[in-house]
C-alpha cells in the first residue's frame, strides 16, 4: 500500500494543506510545534475514524482534541494505491458521531467505490486503531510495546478468524480472574474465606461438650427442687390449717376484744379529765371537797365569760367616741363557742367589713383634720393675692427704671413690693407654727388612747387565754361522761359483768398458746422461702433453656461448619480445574507464538546488531516481551541505558512490523524515534531507514538538523 497525497482541510492547526509523497523515504524537518504530532495521527483518523468521544480527558477523546478552535468540521482526503488501484478516501468529523461522514472514490474512473466499508482501516492493516498505533506509529515519546488479541491473530496469520483470539483473550481473563476469586491464599478468594469461616465455626465448637454437661447438670438441680417443693407443700398446709384455727379462736372472743377496748377507753377518758382538774387547781386540787371539783372551774367559766362581754362592749364604745380603730381591727378576732359571744368584734366574720369601715373612719378624720386645721392658718386665697400684689409692684418698680411713665416714684413700687412679700411670708409662718402646735397635742392625745386600749386588750387577752384552757377542760368532761355512758349500755346489753368474767377465762386460755402473730410470721416465713425456692427453680429453668439456646446454636454452628467444608472442597475442586484449563492455555499459547516468535526475534537481532556494537544476546517471551542474558541470568530491559532501551524497542517494533505485514507492506510513521541515541547509534539507525525505504513507505518527522535523513 502506497499513499501518494494528501489534502487536510482543518485538523488542529492544519488548514488548507496540501501533501505529495513517494514510495519509499519521506522526510520532514520541522520544528516543534509545528504540527507533527498532529500530521500523524491524521492518518490515523482518516482510516479508523476518531475514539474517546465519552473520555473527558482531552488527550483520550480525539474529536475535542484536534477540532478546530471554532468548532467547525474538520478532516480531508488521502489518495492511495493497492497494487495497480488507486482510491481517494475522504472523511469529515463534526460536533458528534452522527455528523461525521465517510466515502472512498476510485481515483481514475471518480467513481464511489464500495470495495471498503467505513472500517476501512481494519480492512485494511487486519488491525484495530490500538494495534495500528502500537505498530505502525513509532514515536519517541512512547516506544513501549504490548501485544494484545489481534497483534496475535496478525502475526499468526489468523486475522481471518480474528474471533477465537479475542475469545481466547476473553477466556484467559475469565480464568484469572476465576482463579484469583477463588484463591486461596488471597484474603479475596473464596477458598481463603471458607477457610477462615470454617476456622471461626471451629473455634466456636470447643466448649459444646461442656457446655453439654452444664445443661445436664442445670437438669438435675431443677428436679431436686421440684422434689424438694412438693414435699414442703405438706407443711404449708398444716401451718394454714393452725392460723385459721387461731383466727376462728380470736373471732369467738371478739366480744371480750371489744369490752376491754370500751373499758379502756373509759379509764383513759377518766384518766385525762382528772390530771386536767389537777393542773388547773394546781396545789389547792387536795384541799378541794370532791363535790366541789366540779363546779369551781364551771362558776370561774361564768364569770369569765361576763368579764369578756364586759370588756368587749367597753372596747367598742371607746373606738366608737374617738371615730377611729386605733390598734382595734389589729387585734385577732374570735368568736366564742358558747351562747354566741363574739370576741371582740362581730363585724369581723364578714370578709372586707372591718376593712371597710377602717377606710370610711380614716376618711371621715382626714376631713375633720384638715377641717380643723384650717381654723389655724391663713386662707390660701389671702397668700396668693398678697404674693401676686408683692409681684405687680416689683414689676411696676423695674418698669419705672426702663422708662414707662407712671406717676409714682419706682422706690415707692419697690416698698411697696417688699411690703405685700413680707405680710405674706409673716401669715404662713405664724400659721404653720399653729398647726405644729395642734398636731403635737394631737399626737399626745392618740398616745394617751393607745395606752389604755393597749391595757384593756391585754386584760381581754388573758381572760381569753383561761376561758379557752376550761373549755378544753369542759370538753374533756363531756369526754369522759360519754365514754363511761357507752361502756355502761355495751355491758347491759351484752347479759352483764358475769358474761364478761366467763369471757376473761377463754382469752387467758387462748393467750397461753402460740400467739395469732407467731402464727402468721411462720406462715409468711415458709411463703417467703417457697417463693424463693420456686424463684430459685425459675432461674435455674431460665438457666437451662439459655443455655440449651446456646447448645442449638452450636449445633448449628456444626452444621454450617459441614457445609462450609463441601462448599470448599467443592471450590477447590474447581480451582484446580481451572488452573489446569490456565496450563494447557498457556501451553497452547506458547506453541501458537512459537510459529512467529523465532523469525521476530532474528529480525530484531539483525536490525539491533546493524545499528549498536554491544554484544548482547536477547531472548523472547510468547507476548514478545525481550530480555537480555548477562553472565548465564536473564535480565530486564530496565537495567540497560535508556538509549539502548529505546533502541531495543524501536527494533522490535520494526521486526513485528515485518512480520505482520511480509507481503503487503503498510506505511511506518516515525516521529523522531532517535532523540536519545548517540550520535554513532544515530546515524546507523538512520542508515538503517534508508536501506528499509527500499522496500516500504516510511514517513519520517524530525525536529532536529542533525537527526534528518539525507535528501
Amino acid at each position: 500500500m502506497i499513499i501518494e497525497a494528501c489534502h487536510i482541510a482543518q485538523f488542529g492547526k492544519w488548514k488548507d494543506a496540501d501533501f505529495s509523497f513517494s514510495p519509499g523515504k519521506n522526510s520532514f524537518l520541522w520544528d516543534n510545534g509545528y504540527g507533527k504530532t498532529s500530521f500523524i495521527y491524521f492518518f490515523k483518523l482518516m482510516f479508523y475514524g476518531v475514539s474517546g468521544d465519552r473520555k473527558q480527558d482531552l488527550e483520550e477523546n480525539e474529536r475535542k482534541h484536534y477540532m478546530p478552535f471554532q468548532g467547525a468540521s474538520f478532516g480531508g482526503r488521502i489518495i492511495f494505491r493497492i497494487g495497480e488501484k488507486r482510491y481517494r478516501l475522504e472523511r469529515s468529523f463534526g460536533l458528534k458521531k452522527s455528523e461525521d461522514s465517510f466515502r472512498l472514490f476510485e481515483e481514475d474512473s471518480g467513481k464511489e467505490s464500495k470495495d471498503y466499508s467505513e472500517n476501512i482501516g481494519e480492512e485494511l492493516f487486519a488491525l484495530d486503531a490500538e494495534s495500528f498505533q502500537r505498530v505502525c506509529m513509532i514515536s519517541h515519546e512512547d516506544l513501549h510495546f504490548s501485544m494484545n488479541s489481534r497483534m496475535h491473530a496478525k502475526l499468526g496469520n489468523v486475522a481471518e478468524d480474528q474471533e477465537d483470539m479475542k475469545k481466547f483473550q476473553q477466556v484467559q481473563t475469565i480464568l484469572k480472574d476465576g482463579i484469583n476469586a477463588l484463591s486461596p491464599n488471597r484474603r479475596t478468594g473464596n477458598i481463603f474465606k471458607l477457610k477462615m469461616q470454617e476456622e471461626e465455626l471451629s473455634s466456636g465448637l470447643y466448649g459444646k461438650e461442656a457446655l453439654e454437661k452444664a445443661v445436664l447438670s442445670i437438669e438435675k438441680e431443677v428436679l431436686s427442687l421440684t422434689e424438694k417443693e412438693a414435699r414442703r407443700k405438706e407443711e404449708g398446709k398444716a401451718l394454714e390449717t393452725e392460723l385459721s384455727q387461731r383466727i376462728s379462736e380470736k373471732d369467738s372472743l371478739g366480744k371480750w376484744m371489744s369490752y376491754a377496748q370500751k373499758k379502756e377507753e373509759w379509764e383513759k377518758a377518766e384518766y385525762r379529765y382528772e390530771n386536767a382538774l389537777k393542773w388547773y387547781y394546781q396545789d389547792r386540787f387536795s384541799e378541794i371537797p370532791e363535790e366541789k371539783k366540779a363546779l369551781l372551774w364551771k362558776e370561774e367559766m361564768q364569770s369569765l365569760q361576763e368579764q369578756i362581754h364586759s370588756i368587749k362592749k367597753e372596747i367598742e364604745k371607746v373606738s366608737e367616741a374617738g371615730g377611729e380603730n386605733n390598734g382595734v381591727e389589729n387585734i385577732g378576732v374570735e368568736t366564742g363557742k358558747e351562747e354566741g359571744i363574739v370576741l371582740p368584734l362581730e363585724e369581723a366574720s364578714i370578709p372586707g367589713a372591718s376593712r371597710a369601715k377602717k377606710d370610711t373612719s380614716k376618711n371621715e378624720t382626714f376631713g375633720n383634720v384638715t377641717k380643723e386645721m384650717g381654723q389655724y392658718g391663713t386662707s390660701p386665697v389671702v397668700l396668693f393675692a398678697l404674693v401676686g400684689l408683692g409681684l405687680i409692684f416689683v414689676l411696676l418698680f423695674f418698669g419705672k427704671l426702663f422708662g414707662m411713665p407712671l406717676g409714682l416714684p419706682s422706690a415707692l413700687f419697690l416698698l411697696l413690693g417688699i411690703l405685700s412679700l413680707s405680710l405674706c411670708f409673716f401669715l404662713w409662718w405664724s400659721g404653720e407654727q399653729k398647726k405644729r402646735t395642734w398636731k403635737e397635742k394631737q399626737e399626745e392625745e392618740e398616745a394617751r388612747q393607745r395606752k389604755q386600749q393597749a391595757i384593756r386588750f391585754a386584760s381581754l387577752e388573758e381572760l381569753l387565754s383561761r376561758f379557752h384552757k376550761l373549755e378544753d377542760m369542759q370538753d374533756l368532761e363531756m369526754e369522759a361522761a360519754g365514754r363511761k355512758e357507752e361502756f355502761l349500755l355495751f355491758v347491759e346489753e351484752e347479759g352483764g359483768e358475769q358474761a364478761f368474767s366467763l369471757l376473761e377465762e377463754k382469752q387467758k386460755e387462748w393467750e397461753e398458746g402460740p400467739s395469732l402473730e407467731e402464727s402468721r410470721r411462720k406462715l409468711e416465713e415458709f411463703r417467703k422461702e417457697e417463693e424463693e425456692r420456686r424463684e430459685e427453680i425459675r432461674k435455674k429453668r431460665a438457666e437451662r433453656e439459655a443455655k440449651v439456646r446456646d447448645l442449638e446454636f452450636l449445633e448449628e454452628q456444626e452444621r454450617l461448619l459441614e457445609q462450609k467444608k463441601e462448599e470448599r472442597e467443592a471450590l477447590e475442586k474447581r480451582y484446580n480445574l481451572l488452573q489446569k484449563t490456565k496450563a494447557y492455555l498457556e501451553m497452547a499459547k506458547e506453541r501458537f507464538a512459537l510459529q512467529y516468535k523465532e523469525p521476530i526475534l532474528e529480525a530484531f537481532q539483525k536490525y539491533f546488531q546493524s545499528i549498536c556494537t554491544e554484544p548482547l544476546q536477547f531472548q523472547m517471551s510468547e507476548d514478545l516481551e525481550l530480555s537480555f542474558v548477562d553472565r548465564g541470568l536473564s535480565r530486564e530491559q530496565g537495567y540497560l541505558s535508556e538509549g539502548l532501551q529505546d533502541l531495543c524497542r524501536f527494533c522490535q517494533k520494526l521486526a513485528i512490523f515485518d512480520a505482520m505485514f511480509r507481503e503487503e507492506k503498510a506505511f511506518l510513521l516515525l516521529d523522531d524515534p532517535f532523540s536519545h541515541l548517540d550520535e554513532k547509534n544515530g546515524a546507523r539507525a538512520r542508515a538503517l531507514l534508508e536501506e528499509l525505504a527500499e522496500s516500504r513507505q516510511i514517513f519520517y518527522f524530525t525536529c532536529s538538523e542533525e537527526r534528518k535523513l539525507s535528501d
